[in-house]
């Protein structure tokens, strides 16, 4: 715990500093923390509901083991960094935001669905990988 404690300390440090530059622009510093309130919210309600479902459809996956490794965890983390990766860009992925963002960054949007599907086929490509020597391993220890 006491090594724990400086680093929350400096937490509340820079929180404390943002908090007080913000303060000059009070429009700003109540719609963040709406924003803060509303992602909670929201997880607590749709997506921490909706993410255990997802894991318990994959649950059957345990029960898959090739020669005593389970798939499970080869499909569950690419998967939870896909959605991660969609939930953060979705704006972009999505197209939602394509005029604004344009307009702000002077960057084409139109990349980003790609970009994310490229990136979630590499995470499965390594996932796999990963897999296959895991598969390789337990079979050279059984034998």
């Amino acid at each position: 715990m006491r090594r724990r404690l400086p680093v929350l300390l400096a937490c509340l440090a820079v929180t404390a500093y943002t908090a007080s530059r913000l303060l000059d622009e009070l429009p700003v510093l109540t719609r963040i923390a709406l924003w803060f309130v509303a992602v909670a919210v929201v997880w607590d309600l749709v997506l921490g509901p909706l993410l255990a479902l997802a894991d318990r459809g994959l649950r059957p996956l345990h029960q898959v083991r090739l020669r005593g490794v389970a798939a499970l965890n080869y499909v569950r983390v690419p998967a939870a960094f896909s959605a991660l990766l969609l939930l953060v860009w979705a704006p972009l992925v999505l197209e939602r935001s394509a005029s604004t963002f344009a307009g702000k960054s002077g960057l084409d949007p139109s990349v980003y669905l790609g970009r994310w599907v490229g990136v979630t086929a590499a995470l499965l490509l390594l996932s796999a990988a990963a897999y296959g020597v895991a598969l390789l391993r337990a079979g050279r220890a059984g034998r």
